[in-house]
């Protein structure tokens, strides 16, 4: 019975892992994260295999696994972002005078994503966003580039809708894809 239970767990191992490893690395944004997430899955699976009875059990377990472990992985993730330069980040695309747009989807923003998009900025936007970052003021902004106050908080809400705007469909589709493995 152990040898068809081994074997039985192989052959799921074998139909599943590779959608598993790709959703993974999907909500994720990288290899490394995604096989050890992928492992952990199947190992949960092992000790569980008297439990799942068939393959559609098998693959709807495991992407549950996968999904709580990542969200987990990402908070912790974000929470130590957030100790670092991305909290200036987080506040600088705040807008105090607005709503911030997206919620919980910014909880799916990779650092990388971020860093990708304020690369894409024309550069007095990004050298305004970047010391906005650091917690300067409007005022001491302005000061440092020669702009009025005034031109640096519309510089720095044109930051905010273009990095909105790139990186909410990001989040979103992260967003999704968790929930398509439920």
């Amino acid at each position: 019975m152990a040898d068809a239970e081994t074997q039985m767990f192989a052959i799921l191992v074998i139909q599943f892992r590779s959608g598993l490893l790709k959703h993974a690395r999907r909500i994720l944004g990288n290899t490394a994260d995604a096989e050890d997430l992928v492992q952990h899955a199947l190992d949960e699976a092992w000790k569980e295999r008297l439990h799942l009875q068939g393959a559609e059990a098998f693959r709807a377990w495991t992407g549950r696994v996968i999904n709580t472990r990542a969200i987990s992985l990402l908070r912790h993730h974000r929470a130590e972002q957030r100790k670092a330069v991305n909290a200036g980040w987080v506040t600088a695309l705040s807008d105090e005078s607005d709503e911030q747009e997206g919620g919980e989807l910014w909880t799916f923003i990779q650092e990388k994503d971020l860093k990708e998009a304020v690369e894409g900025l024309p550069p007095q936007q990004r050298e305004v966003f970047h010391l906005r970052a650091q917690g300067r003021s409007y005022v001491s902004i302005g000061a440092q580039v020669g702009r009025s106050t005034g031109t640096v908080g519309w510089w720095l809400h044109q930051v905010r809708e273009q990095l909105r705007e790139r990186l909410l469909p990001i989040a979103e589709e992260r967003r999704l894809s968790i929930g398509a493995w439920h």
